[in-house]
């Protein structure tokens, strides 16, 4: 044994001496090698994912013309080059096809920059400013710090993040901050797959002050809304968006709402529930609520002729009965009730307020 090592080392010690004395050629090769190989691989990563985006955004205008919507831009360019972005674009609107009312969002330039380490990640920033119209209504609209993320595992999605601040839509509104969270779960028992949440997602925003166009029977100013929502069922990708969302809807997939939270004067309320779809996709959601102000709300949208009068009367005498002060400071009452909604209608109690439909 002491003489095999002996050999190694005789064999190995020129290559030692030559190191020592020629280490900075060597490292300066060394370095030289991997500046090259690290440019090959971020302009082969750069460039696979620029085949990818192209391929996606394919994908996603054709789902979106599913839905009623559409996306269109001035100039689209990619670069391939570090430092740069990998996806400029130009003037993005996204507009509805579909509907009475028509409506689009416009944005002035958006660039696209993924992640050199992680897993993949490409994060759309916008230049903050663009546009909203709404039918015959166009105002400007300014935000910081606005992205989007898109993470993959495995060129499979992983997760979507939006985050805004500070979003300004001239003489319409001003929004402190809107988040957005869409992450898939993975499956491990995929015999139970109908009954397990594929993907989870948290929505958030807070503080809105509608410039005057809201100011009654709510206030002009909505502190907060929250809701958790998980996604009840496998959804398997498909060429068609709705092929994957019936399939979907026939292994029983519907949406669980743990968790609900509003806080717009007078009412504040929290709730728990779900939502079904129709074959047409139309939703069915029930809800578990407990509010203070509900009956005020109810009694103004009354007086306002928004909601219909037939079934006010009874909804208030049974909401009444449940009444009751949480805390004796409390200046609106507590009331623990069922909300849905279905086919059109609003109902308290199992009892319709409003028909949009009539």
């Amino acid at each position: 044994m002491q003489r095999f090592f002996i050999k190694i080392s005789s064999l190995f010690s020129p290559v030692l001496s030559y190191v020592r004395s020629h280490a900075a050629a060597v490292l300066a090769c060394f370095f030289s090698f991997c500046l090259v190989f690290g440019t090959v691989y971020l302009l082969a990563s750069r460039n696979i994912a620029i085949k990818h985006i192209r391929a996606q955004l394919e994908q996603t205008i054709s789902w979106m013309n599913e839905l009623g919507l559409d996306m269109a831009y001035d100039h689209i360019e990619f670069n391939s080059l570090f430092f740069s972005p990998l996806v400029t674009i130009d003037n993005l609107q996204i507009y509805n096809t579909r509907g009475l009312n028509s409506w689009s969002l416009n944005f002035n330039k958006i660039k696209g920059y993924p992640n050199i380490f992680g897993a993949p990640r490409l994060r759309f920033e916008t230049s903050g400013s663009g546009q909203f119209i709404f039918n015959d209504f166009a105002s400007d609209m300014s935000s910081r710090k606005t992205f989007l993320d898109i993470t993959t595992q495995n060129r499979h999605f992983d997760s979507l993040i939006f985050h805004a601040e500070d979003i300004n839509i001239d003489s319409f509104a001003k929004i402190k901050k809107i988040a957005y969270l869409l992450q898939s779960i993975p499956q491990h028992r995929l015999n139970n797959s109908t009954y397990m949440p594929s993907f989870e997602s948290l929505f958030e925003i807070n503080d809105i002050d509608i410039n005057g166009l809201l100011d009654y029977p709510l206030s002009s100013h909505l502190t907060l809304f929250y809701a958790k929502a998980d996604i009840i069922g496998r959804i398997t990708p498909d060429e068609y968006l709705l092929t994957s969302l019936d399939t979907w809807l026939k292994e029983g997939g519907f949406i669980d709402v743990p968790n609900l939270i509003l806080q717009w004067k007078p009412l504040t309320l929290v709730g728990r529930g779900n939502i079904n779809f129709s074959e047409k996709f139309s939703p069915r959601i029930n809800f578990n609520t407990s509010s203070k102000g509900i009956l005020r709300l109810i009694n103004d949208l009354h007086e306002n002729g928004f909601l219909d009068s037939k079934n006010v009367f009874v909804a208030k005498i049974l909401l009444s009965n449940k009444a009751y002060k949480l805390n004796p400071e409390d200046e609106e009452l507590t009331i623990s009730t069922p909300v849905s909604y279905s086919d059109g209608k609003i109902a308290i109690e199992n009892l319709t307020l409003k028909d949009f439909k009539k």
